[in-house]
């Protein structure tokens, strides 16, 4: 007797070439797709990471599908899972393995600890980025979740639409994060990767025709999505602001070019804002504290995502209870300012009217916006005016050069005319702050003068330049009040952002690009960061009262009149104060750990969840795929197989389909006359080649819905969930 098609011998070899061709194809389409991420790094050592883990999950679920014992244990995608996460410790952390081998309870701790500080790197750089290491271990953790999916859609499921537009989405992070780094070869890769998937399924049976039909629609679905836009009118859109290398940076971005001319003098308003505060300080947007001998720039911030301005930030560093402090309120309206750093007055303790996107550093208190800008941005500000007192700042101990070293470093070729300079100025100074306003003295004397040309190339230095022209604007008088100072060991880093505008009364100001501006902030201890003034023209005003010698000695003969914005002093209260904002820095710090730990826990508990559904998934698919119109009769049957197959009743090959239904019909006699028909038509396609037994569908359906009642009544509660849950037939027929 012939056995039929489930006997013939030569049924492993297109098993096999099923198995690893759709494997291929998916390792070709996510290297694909890691190519057209190569726009947001600066660097490759991510890539090679990646194809790790992309090869060794393909690799895994292509071993298991096509070898029969692997199979048949039905635990390819728990594998492909296991792989991934020791590829990701490995590959992440693999110096907390034990001996070098050995995963340990550490090296997941780290694993995730890497993650949270990849969500940071995003808050703190910009496209094109050099991958760190908490950037290398988010891409390899999510193209290794992202290739088990994109392998069960394609080579488990048939579903490589499904496939291709998962790839298409993980385009998207370049386009957000790096439009201006893309190439054409960037969407080419991802392009390919797309119509690849497309293609699988008919690459598999080899049809010559189906390809061409797959491109064509694949090509003019890009062609309608890539060009489609080009035809549309153009969107008015807020021009770029130039960042001109000799403009005065300080209006676009927080990078001061000691060597620049200020050849920027826009008068258009930048923003309008009220405040109670007499003082009328300036408007910051950050500080810069590093320094290569030319350009001072902002140091790496360490910005926590869960640090969300709109729910409060810190007292600032060094301010202690003694120090004296008003409450002040400003309201801002900004009108033509597109700047990431939010202009506020220091330092902010609260802000209302903007969106949680906005996030602060603890260490500089500068708020930037995650995706956001000022245009057009309405809000007030709740800050918290540093007033110290003369006496204050002269008691100030020196601070330890260990804890503020990074205030006080200068480049190894920094000339000893800076030095040499500052020892000059400052001979004779007893405290820190009697150095500090000899210098601020020494720089509005008439010796300097205010010009918006950079002073000329001479000796190579700029700040020595500076120092012996003895002409600049307030980048100049900044940066070199503030090297000057850190050669006396008084930590100094620059304020950025614009002066306090022109008062239009009532409390009123406007201030206009070209009132950008720079100053230097000393740290004091007990009085924390302090601003001083030593330009003396341009949009700058007059110096801090705290700031002024003459001011000082007057203040020294002359009695303090307290006033009601003078803050309440005493030591119960001051110590209350301190243990109450110390207690809301722990819980805030203890909430943020406990966010991080459950935001990973539940995307773990989700990602374990998707996995668990898969196969029933997967056997969705494949059921439906069967029955499709026309019924076919071995699609049909194969359908019965698998029934039985998964609730543990599997049809052995070498009984014919005759005694199959007699057997099926005994279980479920209501699937009878369904079964029968089934049969027929298969012995009727198998051994006349004529189908002569057309199926109904409703009936077939009734059939194998009754049939299904029937096994799951024989295989018991617990073989019945898992038919539904883990069906055997996912892994392959027997």
């Amino acid at each position: 007797m012939t056995a039929g098609p489930e006997a013939s011998s030569t049924a492993p070899a297109p098993r096999t070439r099923a198995v690893w061709l759709p494997s291929l194809i998916v390792y070709v389409a996510m290297l694909l797709t890691a190519v057209s991420l190569t726009a947001v790094f600066s660097d490759t050592e991510w890539f090679v990471q990646v194809i790790v883990m992309i090869t060794l999950v393909v690799v895994t679920g292509a071993l298991f599908r096509s070898v029969p014992v692997l199979r048949a244990s039905g635990m390819t995608v728990a594998a492909q899972f296991v792989v991934a996460a020791l590829a990701a410790v490995y590959l992440g952390v693999p110096h907390t393995l034990a001996g070098g081998v050995l995963p340990t309870g550490a090296s997941f701790t780290e694993l995730f600890a890497q993650l949270a500080n990849g969500i940071d790197d995003i808050y703190q750089t910009t496209a094109p980025a050099p991958s760190t290491p908490g950037f290398r271990t988010i891409l390899t953790a999510g193209f290794g979740l992202i290739t088990m999916l994109v392998d069960g859609l394609v080579t488990d499921i048939r579903a490589p639409k499904v496939a291709g537009i998962l790839l298409l989405l993980v385009y998207i992070v370049p386009v957000l994060l790096a439009p201006r780094e893309l190439a054409w070869w960037h969407f080419a890769a991802i392009a390919a990767a797309f119509l690849l998937l497309m293609l699988s399924s008919y690459l598999e049976t080899a049809h010559l025709r189906s390809p061409a039909t797959a491109v064509l629609a694949g090509a003019l679905a890009l062609a309608i999505g890539v060009g489609l836009p080009v035809l549309l009118p153009d969107v008015s859109m807020r021009p770029d602001r130039a960042q001109n290398p000799q403009g005065d940076l300080t209006v676009v971005n927080p990078f001061l070019d000691l060597k620049s001319d200020l050849t920027s003098d826009s008068d258009a308003l930048a923003f309008t804002y009220t405040s109670d505060d007499p003082l009328a300080p300036p408007i910051r947007l950050t500080s810069v504290s590093e320094f290569d001998g030319t350009t001072w720039m902002p140091a790496e911030f360490d910005i926590d995502p869960f640090a969300v301005a709109v729910e409060g930030l810190p007292t600032p560093p060094g301010v202690t209870a003694d120090t004296r402090t008003v409450d002040r309120a400003a309201e801002f309206d900004i009108a033509d300012l597109d700047q990431q750093h939010l202009p506020t007055p220091y330092a902010p303790q609260g802000i209302d009217g903007l969106s949680r996107r906005w996030i602060y550093d603890p260490e500089t208190l500068t708020i930037v916006g995650n995706g956001e800008i000022t245009a057009e941005a309405q809000y007030s500000v709740d800050y918290l005016s540093i007033e110290p007192s003369v006496e204050t700042l002269r008691s100030a101990e020196p601070v330890s050069a260990t804890e503020f070293e990074d205030y006080l470093r200068l480049p190894d070729d920094t000339p000893d005319l800076i030095a040499e300079t500052a020892d000059d100025v400052t001979a004779g100074a007893a405290t820190e702050w009697d150095k500090a306003t000899a210098l601020q003295s020494y720089f509005r004397s008439g010796e300097f003068e205010y010009s918006l040309d950079a002073p000329p190339e001479a000796s190579g230095s700029a700040l020595a330049d500076f120092l012996l022209e003895k002409r600049g604007y307030c980048v100049q008088f900044a940066g070199g009040m503030t090297a000057m100072a850190r050669t006396l060991g008084i930590p100094a880093r620059i304020g950025v952002g614009f002066a306090a505008g022109t008062s239009t009364g009532d409390g009123s100001y406007e201030v206009r690009i070209n009132q950008a501006h720079a100053w230097p902030e000393l740290y004091f201890e007990g009085a924390g960061w302090v601003r001083f003034e030593p330009t003396p023209g341009g949009p700058a005003g007059d110096p801090p009262p705290w700031t002024d010698a003459e001011a000082a000695q007057s203040e020294e003969t002359a009695s303090p009149t307290p006033t009601e914005e003078t803050p309440t002093e005493g030591p119960e209260a001051s110590a209350d104060e301190a243990e109450a904002a110390e207690e809301s820095e722990e819980a805030a710090d203890s909430q943020t750990a406990a966010g991080i730990a459950w935001t990973w826990i539940g995307v773990v508990a989700l990602a374990v969840l998707v996995l668990l559904a898969l196969p029933a998934l997967i056997r969705r698919g494949q059921r439906g795929r069967r029955l499709r119109e026309p019924l076919a009769p071995e699609a049909v049957w194969e359908e019965v197989r698998a029934l039985a197959l998964d609730h543990g009743a599997g049809l052995a090959p070498t009984i014919t389909v005759r005694e199959h239904v007699e057997n099926l019909s005994r279980i479920a006699p209501e699937a009878g006359s369904g079964l029968h028909q089934v049969g027929r038509s298969v012995d009727e396609s198998r051994y006349a080649g004529t189908v002569r037994t057309a199926l109904d569908r409703g009936e077939v359906q009734t059939a194998l819905q009754e049939l299904q009642k029937g096994l799951a009544q024989q295989a018991g509660r617990r073989g019945a969930l898992l038919a539904r849950l883990w069906p055997a037939s996912v892994f392959g027929l027997r």
